[in-house]
Formats: structure tokens, C-alpha cells, sequence
């Protein structure tokens, strides 16, 4: 059996993560009779922690919800998941909170852990999968996330400045609905009462937040899920252009290289695809789908024929051993 401190702490342990549970499940689980359990219990409020208990046949205990908690006990893995949780965080979130938050769970490690967590830092190389740079985004404020989120759930009017992409500030007064996160930001989707109508707002962009008591009125969203509405309205900034063109390969194997943000696929046959998408320009979709390795076929428009002739002529060019002249010089 184990210590009575290692027991307790097992038991915290085991209220976090499965919320209510029975006295008899737990006095199962930690091989103890249900009074030894309720001796516990008391150790756990004595040291601060809100458990919370349910009476009756099916009674048991509970951490109580929305409580502040003191200091949460991690198992050596919990702590190591936490700590590179928090290292993959920092690109998104304040650095100076996701590096204070790290450096206390850190701080709680045995030494061996903190070695193990610091070797890992030391040694670990981060590449993104396509190559390129990731898109420039503004810090995450976790603070305005969670105003935001608490003025979804709570259905609470919102008011604050928004900044529009000229670089325009206006105030804006809203019944928030969701949050959403993509293409590494996040985009607060509300009912914008002054223009009787849905927007999304992104949340770099946000300021002067203001959840009031008001409750927000319930207005019908557009017949769609809120993931695809988002996307729909990003692809207007991000689909300058768009074509069709047939892919020689399964569907299967090019869904990959297409995200729903840039466009659809669609299986003509098990070995043939058709690929509806869009960029910024046809130079760029020419780029990226010779990326796929596969035959294509430019069905529309005749714009994207003339992007593969250039990328064409830009590797011909690359491919000279004679002294092409410079950039300028003849295909």
C-alpha cells in the first residue's frame, strides 16, 4: 500500500482528470477502505484543495469547478508533456507568459527531469513540413482569448476597437457566437449589431474589449457549419485568382497537398483528380502544384498556362551551363 502523502496526491491526481467519481470506484482504485478515503479527502482540503462531495447512494467527491487551485502535482510525464507543450506555444502566444509558465513547471521538475527537458531544447530543430517561412501573425493576447470565450459561453454583448486591414480603428458592438483558430491566428466570429450582419474579426486587431452584462440576442447563422463560413470568407483575401485543372494521380494522394482554404478535390477517376483552387497568383498555383510530382492539365484559364510557361523559362534558365546574360537573358 502505498504512503499515506503518495496517496493523497494520487487521489488529487485522479479527481483532475475524471472529474466526479464515486466513493467506491475510488476506494477500489486506491486499494483503501471508504474511510480511510474520506480521511483523504480531508488531508486534500486541509492542504487548500476545493474537493467537493455528493451525498447519497451513488455519493463520491469532485474538484470543485471554477475554483482556483493551489499548485497542481504532475507526474514526471505530465510535467515533460507540459514543458513542450509551452516551447511549441511560444511561437503563437505572449513569449514572456509562455516563458514564465514554462520556467515554473520547470522549477517543480527533479533535476534529471529539467536535464531531459533542456537536452531536448538543446538538440531539437524545428522545420516546417512545406519549406517556407510560416505567414507573419501578431502575438496571441490570452488574456482577450479569454474574455472572448467567456462572452461566448456567458452569451454576453462584447464592445471593443477593431482595426480593419487600410488600418481604420472603429468601435464595434457585438453578441459574440465562436472563436475560431487557423492558419495561425485566431478570428472571433459575432452578430456585428451596427451592420446587421455576421463578420469575422481577427483578434490581433481587437482592443478595448468590453463584456458587458447585457445578453446577447440570438440571431440565426447562415446555413452552414462556422468552420466552413470562416474559410469562405478568408479565401477572398487568399483567391486572388482560381482555376481547374486534372491531376494524374488519386485523389487520395493530392487531397493532401490541397487545404480546404485553397481549394477542392474531386476524383474524375480512381487514378485521375480534378482540383479546383486558388492563390494570390498563377505563378504561385503554377509553383505548387508541379510540387505534386504528378501530371496536370490545365483545364482553366489560360492564365495558368502562361504561369507554367514562365516557371518553365525560370528553370530552362536555371539549367544553362553558358552564361545566360543574367536573370534578363533569352530562354
Amino acid at each position: 500500500m502505498w504512503d499515506t502523502t503518495s496517496r493523497t496526491f494520487q487521489l488529487l491526481g485522479m479527481l483532475q482528470r475524471n472529474g466526479f467519481m464515486t466513493s467506491d470506484r475510488l476506494a477500489s482504485d486506491l486499494g483503501v477502505t471508504t474511510r480511510t478515503l474520506r480521511r483523504d479527502v480531508a488531508r486534500l482540503r486541509d492542504l487548500g484543495y476545493p474537493v467537493d462531495t455528493r451525498l447519497g447512494v451513488d455519493g463520491g467527491y469532485s474538484i470543485e469547478p471554477g475554483a482556483v487551485l493551489p499548485p497542481i502535482s504532475l507526474s514526471t510525464e505530465e510535467a515533460l508533456a507540459c514543458a513542450l507543450a509551452l516551447r511549441r506555444w511560444t511561437e503563437d502566444a505572449d513569449r514572456t507568459l509562455a516563458r514564465s509558465s514554462l520556467d515554473k513547471i520547470l522549477a517543480s521538475m527533479p533535476p534529471r527531469v529539467r536535464w531531459i527537458v533542456g537536452a531536448m531544447a538543446e538538440v531539437t530543430v524545428d522545420v516546417a513540413a512545406d519549406g517556407l517561412e510560416p505567414i507573419d501573425h501578431a502575438a496571441v493576447d490570452i488574456g482577450l482569448l479569454g474574455e472572448l470565450a467567456r462572452s461566448c459561453v456567458l452569451r454576453r454583448r462584447a464592445e471593443f476597437h477593431h482595426t480593419s486591414r487600410d488600418g481604420t480603428t472603429t468601435r464595434r458592438r457585438v453578441d459574440p457566437h465562436r472563436l475560431v483558430h487557423t492558419a495561425r491566428r485566431w478570428y472571433l466570429v459575432a452578430f456585428d449589431l451596427d451592420a446587421d450582419d455576421w463578420r469575422t474579426f481577427r483578434t490581433d486587431r481587437v482592443s478595448g474589449l468590453v463584456v458587458s452584462e447585457l445578453p446577447a440576442r440570438t440571431h440565426t447563422f447562415p446555413g452552414m457549419e462556422v468552420e466552413e463560413w470562416v474559410t469562405r470568407g478568408l479565401q477572398v483575401g487568399w483567391r486572388q485568382v482560381g482555376c481547374t485543372v486534372r491531376v494524374h494521380a488519386p485523389a487520395a494522394s493530392v487531397r493532401r497537398w490541397v487545404a480546404p482554404a485553397w481549394g477542392s478535390v474531386e476524383a474524375e477517376t480512381p487514378e485521375v483528380t480534378l482540383v479546383h483552387a486558388g492563390a494570390d497568383s498563377y505563378d504561385a498555383i503554377a509553383r505548387w502544384l508541379l510540387l505534386m510530382q504528378a501530371e496536370v492539365e490545365v483545364i482553366e484559364p489560360d492564365g495558368l498556362r502562361s504561369a507554367f510557361d514562365r516557371v518553365a523559362a525560370q528553370a530552362r534558365r536555371a539549367a544553362r551551363t553558358d552564361d545566360p546574360g543574367g536573370p534578363t537573358g533569352a530562354a
